[in-house]
C-alpha cells in the first residue's frame, strides 16, 4: 500500500522532471536492427532524444529473452539507479513458445519478479514503461510460416492480457503496442528489408508512441 499512495500521490508532479539518467533493458530492436545507422536511428536513441536524457545507458542484448535479461541486464539497474526505465523484452520469448508451449508461465514469473525488484528496489518515482506485443499477425515472416492469423492473434491477446495484468500490480506503466499500432500491415516501410525488426521509420513510429505514453 505505501508503494501504490506514494508512486500515485507523486506521478503528476515528477512526470516530466528532468531526465538524468535513462535506462533500456531489451533485445535486438533497442540496439536498432533493421537499421544502417543503429546509433541515431534505432528508437532507444530517438526516444532519449525526445525526454532529454542527460545520460542513456541501453543493457540490451541481441536475442536476449526476459529470462536471460533477469541475470545478464536487471543486476546493472540497480547500480545505475535510473529515473526512467523501458523495458521491451516479449517477441523473441513468445517465439520460444513453438518449441515450449509452458513458455508464458515461466515467462509471467520472470516479469512479475524483474517489476517487482524494480519497483521495490528504486527510487518510487522512478518511471518504468513495458511495452507488449504487437499486432504480429501483420508481419509477413510470421505469416510465411504457416501460422493462422487468427491463431497468432489469439495467442498474442493472451500474452498481452497477462503483461498488462502484472505490470498494473507492480504499479508501471504499460505502453500498448498492440492497441496503438493497428496500422502496422497498412504501413509495409515500418519493416526493415530482414522482414521481422523495424526499419528507420518503424523505430521512429516506437520512439514516439514510448514518449506519447511517458507525458501521460
Amino acid at each position: 500500500m505505501p508503494i501504490t499512495m506514494s508512486y500515485d500521490s507523486n506521478r503528476q508532479r515528477n512526470r516530466l522532471r528532468k531526465v538524468n539518467k535513462y535506462i533500456c533493458i531489451g533485445a535486438s530492436d533497442a540496439l536498432g536492427y533493421g537499421t544502417s545507422n543503429p546509433s541515431k536511428d534505432g528508437w532507444v536513441p530517438l526516444f532519449s532524444s525526445l525526454i532529454s536524457a542527460k545520460q542513456v545507458i541501453n543493457l540490451a542484448q541481441a536475442g536476449s529473452t526476459l529470462h536471460e535479461a533477469m541475470r545478464q541486464q536487471l543486476p546493472k539497474v540497480f547500480y545505475h539507479r535510473p529515473d526512467i526505465i523501458t523495458i521491451w523484452l516479449v517477441v523473441n520469448d513468445f517465439g520460444e513458445q513453438v518449441n515450449h508451449i509452458s513458455i508464458l508461465n515461466s515467462y509471467k514469473t520472470d516479469l512479475d519478479s524483474m517489476l517487482f525488484q524494480l519497483r521495490t528496489k528504486l527510487d518510487r518515482n522512478t518511471r518504468i514503461l513495458v511495452g507488449n506485443i504487437p499486432d504480429l499477425s501483420q508481419v509477413d515472416t510470421l505469416n510465411s510460416c504457416g501460422i493462422p492469423k487468427f491463431l497468432l492473434k489469439f495467442v498474442i491477446k493472451r500474452w498481452n492480457n497477462a503483461i498488462k495484468h502484472i505490470v498494473k500490480n507492480n504499479h508501471c506503466d504499460l505502453v500498448d503496442f498492440y492497441s496503438h499500432w493497428k496500422e502496422l500491415g497498412e504501413h509495409p516501410e515500418y519493416i526493415s528489408s530482414d522482414g521481422f525488426h523495424p526499419s528507420k521509420e518503424g523505430y521512429r513510429k516506437i520512439a514516439q508512441l514510448f514518449y506519447q505514453h511517458y507525458l501521460k
